[in-house]
């Protein structure tokens, strides 16, 4: 029996495999692929449609215009006395605390200044009142006494007009009136505040609306013995924006404006590439193809119970059966406590389980030509004459003991023997036939 050469298995497990894999999944999930593919396309379809073809409209509110109103406090106090530091005339101004001893008298003035676009027959009203009070806990008012100080109207001003409403407060006369109040009461339970309310009123049409607007601000002035400190409140702003609901065309950002037409061409070019391979075959996975897959698949799955040992020729004058599969001998070799072998030579793989050899054929990997196959088929052992006498191609029998080949070490003569006399041959003649 001539023992073939082993097919060259590199050539087998590189890109030609990996082709033949991708084809066999294509084969395999092409209707899921097709759809895959087809929703896509109608995603990215719809994302185009719904981007650039009809977008639809949304409602925007966006300002155009707005006006502005502050409402702020100068001060300042005009040295009356003679000091050491102090000359008379001297303006002390906008200090948070001055000397009721050189200077008195606070000269206060409050402000107010408008921003618009467009205004018309503005007028701006400010009235200021002076309050004294004496307040206990939780707020409570025990008296109260409120006077005028100024009250000043100024009509049609323009935006960025300042409407200034000056008063003086003259801290030894409200100390004095203080303490007057305090010895008329017998007592006064809370603490004594005293501070400017200045009531701020703008009427008229800005940027096309008619607005009255209104505000409250207080000054506050706290009397400390021989000095005075005052409470500025800051500039207070106030502003209002007039604003349009308009509808327009919706707008998307570019990730969205490219990613439609990106979905869409790849679901088309897909539906079109699978479409293609179906209908000229090249999708198409023969059985022997998938024979081979198959066997692939084996050979890595059961890698760990498989050796490569090189076969000696007595192991091929046993009477040999085949299996089907690599799977289904790896299973026989597992319940025979056997070894499954890989002969380089040949590229088959045995069991040796008794008297016989049990032996599976791997297919040739596909697109391998007719010479390949032929050469894997009847090419000799190395040592092999022309009449058919075999030289083995190793002689190492450490190689073949064991349980590995499921016998002993005159196993294989006994059955070249056996095999002799069940064909009815001379052992002495040429090999026998190929199995």
């Amino acid at each position: 029996m001539s023992t073939p050469t082993a097919p060259d298995e590199s050539a087998s497990t590189g890109p030609d495999e990996t082709r033949l894999r991708l084809r066999a999944f294509l084969d395999a999930q092409f209707t899921v692929l097709l759809v895959v593919c087809l929703l896509i396309a109608a995603v990215g379809g719809g994302i185009v449609y719904t981007t650039h073809v009809e977008p639809g409209t949304e409602t925007q509110t966006r300002t155009v215009s707005s006006w502005t109103v502050e409402t702020g406090y100068t001060h300042s106090a005009e040295v009356t006395e003679p000091s050491p530091v102090f000359s008379i005339g001297d303006e002390l101004t906008n200090r948070s605390t001055y000397f009721a001893t050189i200077a008195p008298e606070l000269d206060v003035a409050a402000e107010v200044v408008y921003a618009a676009d467009s205004a018309e027959d503005v007028d701006v009203a400010v009235d200021s009142e002076l309050v004294v009070r004496n307040v206990g806990e939780e707020g409570v008012v025990y008296w109260q006494q409120r006077e005028a100080v100024d009250s000043t109207t100024a009509e049609d001003v323009a935006p960025g007009e300042t409407v200034s409403s000056p008063f003086t407060l003259n801290s030894t006369a409200i100390d004095e009136r203080v303490l007057t109040i305090d010895e008329r009461l017998g007592a006064s339970p809370g603490e004594t505040e005293t501070f400017v309310v200045t009531d701020v009123e703008l009427t008229g049409t800005l940027n096309g609306e008619n607005v009255t607007y209104t505000r409250s601000v207080e000054f506050g002035v706290s009397h400390e013995g021989a000095t005075y400190t005052v409470s500025d409140p800051g500039v207070q702003s106030d502003s209002d924006e007039q604003q349009v609901t308009e509808t327009v065309e919706r707008t998307y950002g570019p990730l969205r404006g490219i990613g439609g037409p990106g979905l869409l061409i790849v679901g088309l070019l897909g539906v079109v590439g699978l479409g293609y391979g179906r209908y000229e075959g090249i999708l198409d996975v023969s059985e022997a193809e998938r024979a081979y897959l198959s066997y692939r698949d084996d050979r890595s799955e059961f890698d760990e119970w498989i050796t490569r040992v090189r076969l000696p020729p007595e192991v091929y004058d046993r009477p040999e059966a085949h299996t089907e599969g690599l799977r289904d001998l790896v299973d026989f070799a597992i319940d025979n406590d056997a070894g499954v072998v890989e002969d380089p030579n040949t590229g088959a793989y045995h069991a040796v389980s008794g008297e016989f050899v049990y032996t599976y054929r791997p297919p040739l990997a596909p697109g391998r030509g007719a010479a390949d196959a032929e050469d894997a088929a009847g090419s000799p052992l190395d040592g092999d004459d022309a009449s058919g006498d075999r030289e083995p191609a190793e002689t190492d029998a450490g190689l073949f003991s064991g349980s590995l080949l499921g016998g002993g070490s005159d196993g294989g003569d006994d059955a070249s023997d056996a095999a002799a006399d069940a064909d009815g041959s001379d052992t002495g003649d040429g090999p026998d036939e190929e199995r």
